[in-house]
């Protein structure tokens, strides 16, 4: 918001609201914007939590795959050693 918005805002709000309520009025204000920052911060942690649970997972199951592939390729390679070392030359 512009300066000028603020003061057509607050001026609008004293004649609305009067001057003896403002200092009510702002200290509500103030609150009702502090829990809504407080609401969104704990909104944005929680789904920060979420997506780091989502890639924790991910990278588990990419590790296991990796190490399928791994124990695979290894037993594939002592297999064809061990043939290698047992036929006759």
């Amino acid at each position: 918001m512009s300066l000028g918005e603020l003061l057509l805002v607050f001026i609008v709000a004293i004649i609305v609201f009067g001057p003896s309520k403002l200092p009510m009025l702002a200290t509500h204000l103030g609150m009702l914007v502090r829990k809504l920052n407080q609401l969104k911060e704990h909104t944005s942690s929680f789904w920060q939590q979420q997506l780091n649970e989502i890639q924790l997972y991910e990278n588990q199951r990419k590790a296991e795959k990796a190490d399928q592939q791994y124990q695979q390729t290894d037993s594939e390679n002592q297999n064809s050693d061990h043939k290698k070392n047992t036929s006759p030359s």
